[in-house]
């Protein structure tokens, strides 16, 4: 089971997905809001082991990718890591109506130079033929599967043309970033902002930088709009983003907070931060000392007190 399962906020629907080490090597399938899991829908035509671990949910389509890095089980028998990096593999996207019954309707698309481990959010233009994934791109792949330090990722907005096949992609900035998120509101929909992760050596990250999507030319550029790093010693992991008004139909993107936990790998402390996510600085609003130490961690989840009662 994917640790990125989506929900679509205006339907209740859970869509995941799940990998296994034979074949149908991926598989899809989505939870109705009554909690019942429909018919599996999988992925039969994939000839190897792949390594997915996230994936995109529009409006009408799954899209997942199938990266350099796949699955090899005889590398256990070596004694080594079952990930395997093939430098001649052509990443590709797939994508797939998220009503599909099967895979009849999947299309693969050609996607050079372009490896996600993540993605922060996709939606589809008005148009109807174009797709736009938010996603990090691993510049580093092959590295990082030996040493974290190495691992390096780009932030980048791909523009995937369903009829020609053609893929547009384009950095939103150069800085070493993953884990990024938005307003969940936006999820699924046109969002202008995002917020990734600074990375150190994963999974520390040592700040948090704030991305306007709008600002990206055709010829790239800059959308670095505000960070905040934590300082000499102290380290983070991924953030949340927690709407002022989730139910305020009128507020705007940026207008709430972001929340991680940060430790000082020097005095041992612990803390819970709040961030104002509209600031430049994204400046601290408030800070919770905890009794013990809060691992890094890769993924969290905010639950509004009205979901838990």
């Amino acid at each position: 089971m994917t640790a990125h399962p989506k929900i679509d906020s205006e339907t209740g629907e859970v869509f995941a997905f799940r990998c296994d080490i034979v074949s149908p090597f991926l598989t899809f399938f989505r939870i109705d809001t009554s909690g019942r899991k429909g018919p599996d829908v999988p992925i039969s035509s994939l000839k190897r082991g792949l390594a997915v671990h996230d994936f995109a949910l529009t409006k009408n389509f799954i899209v997942f990718q199938d990266t350099q890095l796949g699955i090899n089980l005889m590398e256990i028998m070596r004694g080594r890591s079952p990930m395997v990096f093939n430098p001649d593999k052509v990443p590709q996207l797939g994508i797939l109506p998220r009503y599909a019954h099967d895979e009849t309707e999947l299309v693969l698309i050609d996607a050079p130079g372009f490896n996600m481990l993540h993605s922060i959010n996709a939606w589809e233009e008005e148009s109807g033929n174009q797709i736009v994934i938010l996603a990090p791109n691993i510049l580093s792949i092959e590295h990082g599967l030996l040493d974290l330090s190495l691992y390096h990722s780009v932030i980048e907005k791909l523009t995937i043309d369903v009829e020609t096949k053609k893929v547009v992609r384009r950095p939103l900035c150069n800085e070493n970033l993953e884990f990024g998120v938005i307003n969940p509101t936006y999820a699924g929909k046109k969002n202008k902002y995002v917020y990734a992760g600074v990375a150190a050596q994963l999974p520390r990250v040592r700040g948090v930088t704030k991305l306007d999507v709008s600002r990206l030319t055709a010829d790239g550029g800059d959308c670095t709009v505000g960070s905040r790093l934590y300082g000499p010693g102290w380290y983070g992991g991924e953030a949340c983003f927690v709407p002022r008004e989730a139910d305020n139909p009128a507020a705007e993107e940026d207008d709430g907070f972001l929340v991680t936990y940060v430790h000082n790998e020097e005095s041992e402390e612990s803390w819970f931060v709040v961030m104002n996510a509209k600031s430049p600085t994204l400046d601290i609003v408030a800070r919770v000392r905890l009794p013990g130490r809060v691992p890094y961690g890769f993924h969290g989840l905010f639950v509004r007190e009205t979901a838990v009662n």
